[in-house]
């Protein structure tokens, strides 16, 4: 028994053995497996090269499965090595490069891989970064530059990581201009090119705590145009989340600033931009391998370098919007869009500048933009730059900002749309039907069957015109979209149905900003309150609250209200007085659309009920009623403005009593007035053409109903008007009136 069990002793061991094994899993196992490794590392010769190599591996943060490294280990070794082959710098003697290359590579992983405590901890141990600052200096003041270039591209690199990770090592330094020096030399010596993007990145860094490095804007030039030029020069990329010439275009916007009083540097020629914006382009492609020539901080500081140049010659700006080979709109409506959110992944390495998001740089892209409508560009030039925006759907990419932008950011953008409406009103509507947007319906809410679980999108130009009334920082943006409805308004054969609330047009025009007034009613002139805005019509409230206008104590805004309220006169007068109540287009397009609709679905299958026909035409009469009455309101206020010192109203107001010749029951108020006699003295006597050619106009309509033109000769309007044309600009048409006033017989004579 006992030789039996001495025979299977062996074996129940060895199962024994496996099936302890097989339960030590997870953390247990990792722990005694890297105590292994440790144990095995420690036994090697840690100047052996293959024994860093291995280190390197085990730390390598890409790898799927980490093993747990002992620091207290490690960074002594590394330690032990920086002190070595900081001595054999000092001694004029490098045996091997190779001999810190790895050492720097395991740093630079650990560094990558560490938590603040343990970053900490390196950093206090090892010195960082002044001990890599040092290395740096001493390395590059060595006479072979060739062969330090892989050692000094992971000291950097390192310097980089480290600083991305703890920013605080700065506010302990007291003089950190002696640590640019290295750095400098970099950009300097042509050996070291391979170099440049690296050290460009720190001194980057450098600048943003107020350092001056003192780099010649000039070289930098001429280091960027190496950059994108030479694609044969093999250049060091700096660390992820670092655009291949950011640090360059951070310290070229610097040097620009400090030079800000004096003349653009020689090198700023459109050739150096094109050449630039080559190579971005592609970078926001994604697609090439020049995808990590620039990252979100790198375009920050070209568009700001840009908009700085601009601002100094903006006629440099024509060949980047005109060139049909030029990178430069297109990329520009990238970022205006969603289609470059990717740059803002990777984060942004050290202390950026500003609170960098994709909002800082549409709004950046839509000033450039903005920079061609602000110069005298000839009609063919101007003609190119908008076909070039046509084809880059700058249109389409502004109104999606305009969605979801900032609402302390909307100024620009509104702006810059409605100049591309004014400017290229065609192909701009074009594009913003072709959108779908819901911005210009309204609230979605509305328009959602019940059972609909769509998310609603997050602005109508309803909601945010209310947004923007709200807060005194906002009322600038609440101008330029009022502005951009207006334009809208104004296209007559826009497909497009604007809509805002009744209650907010009602704030607006009354806001106490008075451009804000001054741009409701410029829109609502534009309109046709009788067209179905959408769901909803004009109301007489905002008719109501337009004639108000019209006693503002503002000019602009007593200007565009009488012109608003003279257009809206003469849609009432001619939407009250169609021949039948079907073809009327304000019973068609107002009050009763719903009702309409539903009898043209079922005319043919019953006929409507008297009692309801006998409802419609009462809601029909009580609306009519309500449209006459404010248009009557409005004889008073006009006659008040006939007089009124500024030219403009007095033009608009001469053409508005026009066309209430027409509203029912006007003409005996009219009289009562003596509007006839205002509008002949005008006609006769005022000091500006435009205004004597809106009163004859008028005087020619009231010419032509009975009543008005016995008044008219009663005052012998003929004779006055025929003095008066004797003296008058060949613009007022004096003759075709006398004839209407002149009698047959006396006209025959």
């Amino acid at each position: 028994m006992m030789a039996t069990n001495g025979s299977l002793g062996p074996k129940i061991q060895a199962r024994s053995t496996s099936k302890h094994r097989s339960k030590e899993i997870g953390p247990r196992l990792v722990q005694r497996c890297s105590k292994k490794s440790q144990a095995t590392l420690r036994l090697q010769d840690v100047n052996n090269k293959e024994y860093w190599e291995n280190l390197a591996q085990l730390s390598d943060p890409s790898r799927q499965k980490r093993e747990i490294l002992d620091y207290s280990v490690i960074i002594p070794q590394i330690k032990s090595k920086i002190q070595a082959f900081k001595a054999q710098l000092k001694g004029g003697v490098v045996k091997e490069v190779q001999q810190i290359q790895q050492p720097m590579r395991v740093l630079h992983n650990l560094l990558v891989i560490a938590e603040v405590e343990k970053l900490n901890h390196v950093g206090l141990e090892l010195g960082l970064p002044r001990v890599l600052f040092g290395l740096i200096q001493d390395t590059v003041d060595s006479s072979d530059f060739i062969k330090s270039i892989p050692v000094l591209q992971e000291m950097i690199t390192v310097v980089l990581i480290y600083w991305e990770k703890n920013c605080a090592w700065v506010e302990q330094e007291q003089s950190l201009e002696e640590f640019t020096k290295s750095f400098k030399t970099i950009l300097s010596q042509p050996s070291l090119s391979r170099l440049v993007p690296l050290a460009a990145c720190v001194l980057s860094l450098f600048t943003q705590h107020n350092v001056d490095v003192e780099v010649d804007v000039e070289h930098l030039i001429s280091l960027l145009k190496t950059l994108v030029l030479d694609p044969c020069e093999p250049h060091i990329s700096p660390p992820s989340g670092w655009g291949l010439c950011d640090g360059l275009l951070s310290l070229f916007l610097d040097a620009l600033n400090e030079h800000e009083n004096g003349p653009l540097p020689s090198g700023l020629n459109p050739a150096f931009f094109l050449n630039l914006w080559k190579k971005i382009g592609a970078s926001l492609e994604g697609a090439t391998s020049d995808s990590d020539f620039c990252s979100a901080n790198g375009l920050y500081s070209f568009l700001s370098a840009l908009l700085f140049t601009f601002c100094k010659d903006a006629y440099l700006c024509i060949p980047l919007f005109c060139d049909v080979g030029s990178e430069c709109v297109y990329a520009l409506g990238r970022l205006l869009g969603t289609d470059c959110l990717h740059l803002f992944a990777k984060g942004n390495p050290g202390r950026p500048r500003v609170d960098l998001n994709h909002n800082t740089l549409s709004t950046l892209s839509c000033h450039l933009l903005c920079f061609p409508f602000a110069l005298d560009l000839p009609p063919h030039t101007m003609s190119t730059v908008l076909q070039l925006y046509d084809s880059c759907g700058i249109v389409t990419s502004l109104l999606q900002l305009i969605e979801t932008l900032l609402l302390q950011l909307l100024e620009l953008p509104l702006s810059l749309l409605s100049r591309l409406l004014l400017c290229d009103p065609h192909r701009s509507i074009d594009h913003l039907t072709k959108a779908a947007s819901c911005f210009f319906s309204p609230s979605w809410d509305d328009q959602l069957p019940a059972s609909s679980h769509q998310s609603p999108p997050t602005r109508t130009a309803s909601s945010l015109l209310l947004e923007l009334l709200h807060l005194e920082i906002l009322w600038e943006a609440a101008v330029e979209l009022l502005t951009l409805l207006s334009c809208i308004a104004r296209c007559p054969s826009c497909p497009l149905q604007l809509y805002v609330e009744t209650s907010v047009l009602q704030h607006a025009l009354t806001h106490s900003y008075e451009q804000i007034r001054a741009a409701t009613c410029r829109f609502l002139g534009n309109l046709d309150p009788f067209r179905p805005l959408t769901q909803c019509a004009l109301q007489p409230d905002i008719f109501k609250a337009m004639i108000n206008c019209l006693n503002d104590s503002c000019v602009p805004v007593r200007q565009v209200a009488c012109r608003a309220v003279g257009n809206w006169l003469g849609c009432i007068a001619a939407g009250l007085h169609m021949d039948t109540p079907s073809e009327k287009g304000i019973y068609r397009e107002s009050w009763c659309i719903e009702n309409q609709q539903n009898k043209q679905r079922y005319s043919d299958i019953e006929a409507a009920s008297d009692l309801e026909t006998i409802r419609e035409q009462r809601i029909e009469e009580e609306v009519e009623r309500r449209w006459t009455h404010e248009a009557r309101r409005t004889v008073a206020m006009l006659v008040s403005l006939i007089c009124d010192p500024d030219a403009l109203i007095r033009c608009h107001c001469c053409a508005a009593l026009g066309n209430l010749l027409n509203v029912d029951g006007a003409v005996s108020l009219l009289l009562e007035e003596n509007v006839p006699g205002l509008l002949l003295r005008t006609a006769c006597t005022d000091s500006h053409s435009a205004v004597r050619k809106a009163a004859i106009g008028s005087l020619y309509l009231y010419s032509q109903q009975d009543a008005m033109r016995q008044v008219l000769m009663s005052l012998d309007a003929s004779k006055k008007l025929d003095q008066a044309s004797h003296h008058a600009p060949p613009q007022c048409d004096y003759q075709r009136l006398i004839g209407q006033l002149t009698p047959p017989e006396e006209s025959a004579a």
